[in-house]
């Protein structure tokens, strides 16, 4: 279904049933993210996987916008669904939608867990290279050189040599997308992206902070900071995997999501019934 939202219309999937759960993608990925994560998160409970703003199904965005009105843009794909509250899993542009979320409506989420993503502005470093990337997208689309240099960044070489399903559908989505919504979002989630690590002592949500062991995009310590600066967060090292942690190693993240998420609604049932 679509949903209306201040950044267009959002294209929302469910599946199955009990307490609702959000699942928001990566940049330059969509729903189908998740796919492996899916099944056995749709057995527990209801998944609410979207679309983000310009990706995948959704309406291309034709105007600047930024990780807060992608906040207020989960908020409003909630309230058409009539869900209260929900948990909450993102990788990278989705963790860092989370992280704003819960710092925006505490009330509206039982549990958070954040994939690949930073609170911190863009590395400086890594600025240069981006802009060129931004550019040759802008232009040009996304031709062959460019994914070319972006497949690195988010799959492991081992996913890439052995899994060419995986790598074929990532390069194949990219090279479908609108030029102007890739780069709309990839300055929201890269250029203009603020700095937040001041504000996570604020996250109240029970939360686990996951991370690919070979994550270039988003490193280690971008995550091992974010779990420190959250109080109570857990952290998860996944080995050999990269930016796109629930592709790359997928049976790890399913188990370690489902086992997270189970965690806290067992400790919520056992805080209601003392």
């Amino acid at each position: 279904m679509l949903v209306d939202t201040r950044l267009g219309k959002l294209f929302v999937e469910e599946h199955g049933e009990g307490e609702p759960l959000l699942l928001w993608h990566s940049l330059l990925c969509e729903g189908g993210m998740w796919r492996f994560q899916v099944p056995a998160l749709a057995e527990r409970y209801r998944v609410i996987n979207l679309d983000a703003p310009g990706h995948g199904r959704s309406a291309p965005i034709r105007r600047p916008f930024t990780l807060e009105e992608c906040a207020e843009a989960a908020r409003e794909v909630m309230d058409a669904l009539d869900v209260d509250r929900a948990h909450w899993a993102g990788l990278s542009w989705g963790g860092m939608t989370g992280m704003r979320f819960a710092l925006r409506h505490p009330d509206r989420l039982r549990s958070l867990a954040l994939l690949d993503t930073s609170a911190h502005r863009e590395s400086r470093r890594k600025l240069p290279s981006y802009h060129v990337m931004a550019f040759i997208a802008r232009r040009f689309g996304a031709i062959a050189p460019l994914l070319d240099r972006l497949q690195p960044l988010f799959l492991t070489e081992e996913t890439r040599r052995t899994r060419p399903d995986v790598l074929r559908e990532f390069r194949d989505h990219i090279a479908r997308m609108d030029p102007a919504s890739i780069g709309h979002a990839v300055d929201a989630v890269i250029f203009h992206r603020e700095d937040i690590r001041h504000r996570l002592g604020e996250i109240t949500a029970p939360t686990l902070v996951m991370v690919g062991s070979e994550d270039v995009a988003t490193p280690p310590a971008r995550a091992r900071e974010i779990a420190a600066g959250i109080p109570g967060a857990t952290l998860i090292e996944v080995p050999g995997a990269a930016h796109l942690s629930a592709l790359d190693r997928p049976d790890a993240v399913t188990e370690a999501l489902t086992a997270f998420f189970d965690d806290v609604r067992s400790s919520e049932r056992t805080g209601r019934d003392a």
